[in-house]
């Protein structure tokens, strides 16, 4: 890996301009973000698979990559807070929901894999970073949750971020949702105690998140007025869905025992080009759960882990239920279960399957040797 190799991660930037450019340009164009993204569904399947190290990169090169994305993305809302306040914004009606459908998808794939990383930095200027990131989605303190709960809690009814064997996307987006900012809170009140603060504290780190996105509203409808506060608790709720979703297709119906350790198994790889450049190595994400300390330029990619096709395919596959269902859900589970699970995850999965009204494939499956 040579230090030029590092560029494939500007290509989020590169993306993130796609949707810069329509909105100055204004009219049907605000939507070229939204067909950029569609681009990239397309792509990214057909170039194959990606099991290559990143090698080479100083740490300083890396990081100075990571932080630069907060650069287009702040250019990308300048952009959409004068395309909708100006006076003579020439949009139909169609064309403001494409201008939010775009910034959307844009700050999402642009921003949040950006903010993950920044989530796991020791860096308080990193933390800092990632939650001002994750205010646009109405997110800034849902880290907590992340950290303390989805890591620890993998695959496990406990944890915020994995969703049931035949729960639909939208049933776990709102269940998601729900359970990571409440987490979040629990978590924040019980650190607060610890140190003998209340919630009236500057040091609350949801205080904060909730104050940073009224000062986000505020200063929205000041420049763009009512119709631009609305857009942009539209982008939030699209974002918060976008991030959900992806949430979903890299744990789906993996299980595990509380209390056993975390291992490659526990995760859904999906190692495409595109992808892994895109998401800042996200999508490698078995060795990711192993552990969250590596920064992204050093994760290893598993080929023997479990695998999924093309993460923004999975994507678009996730938005239809009946389809997700039948081709990545049962098949690929089906594949977890008879040869990757162990004996007491498959006494688990044997549960899972009939809650989920799915098939028993495991009754007369031989038991793998190890998992």
């Amino acid at each position: 890996m040579t230090q030029l190799d590092y560029l494939r991660y500007m290509s989020p930037a590169l993306l993130v301009a796609s949707g810069i450019a329509g909105l100055l340009l204004g009219g049907h164009w605000v939507w070229l973000g939204f067909g950029a993204f569609l681009l990239v569904a397309m792509l990214d399947p057909l170039l194959g698979k990606d099991h290559g190290m990143r090698r080479g990169a100083h740490p300083l090169l890396a990081n100075v990559i990571l932080y630069f994305q907060v650069v287009p993305v702040a250019a990308l809302w300048v952009a959409f807070a004068w395309r909708i306040g100006h006076a003579n914004a020439g949009l139909a009606p169609l064309d403001y929901l494409g201008a939010a459908v775009s910034v959307a998808f844009m700050t999402a794939l642009g921003g949040l894999p950006a903010a993950h990383e920044m989530f796991h930095s020791n860096s308080a200027l990193g933390k800092f970073v990632g939650s001002v990131l994750g205010t646009i989605f109405a997110s800034g303190y849902s880290s907590l949750a992340h950290v303390h709960v989805h890591h620890i809690d993998t695959d496990t009814p406990d944890d915020t971020e994995t969703p049931f064997r035949g729960e639909s996307v939208y049933r776990f987006v709102a269940r998601a949702a729900f359970r990571q900012h409440r987490r979040s809170w629990q978590i924040e009140m019980a650190r607060l105690d610890r140190l003998g603060l209340g919630f009236w504290t500057p040091r609350n780190l949801v205080l904060r998140g909730i104050a940073m996105y009224a000062l986000l509203l505020g200063g929205f409808y000041l420049a763009t007025g009512l119709t631009g506060m609305l857009l942009l608790m539209l982008v939030s709720a699209l974002g918060l869905f976008i991030l959900e979703i992806f949430s979903y297709i890299q744990h789906y119906g993996l299980l595990r025992e509380p209390g056993t350790p975390i291992e490659d198994r526990h995760a859904w790889n999906h190692l495409t080009p595109l992808g892994r450049a895109l998401t800042f190595e996200i999508v490698t994400h078995s060795e990711h759960h192993v552990d969250p300390d590596r920064p992204y330029w050093r994760l290893t990619p598993r080929p023997a882990a479990p695998q999924m096709p093309s993460a923004v395919t999975c994507f678009v596959l996730a938005l239809v239920p009946p389809l997700w269902e039948r081709v990545i859900g049962r098949p690929l589970l089906q594949h977890w279960d008879t040869h990757h699970a162990n004996a007491r995850e498959r006494e688990l999965a044997i549960a899972a399957n009939r809650a989920a009204g799915w098939p028993d494939w495991l009754s007369d499956a031989p038991v793998p040797s190890a998992a």
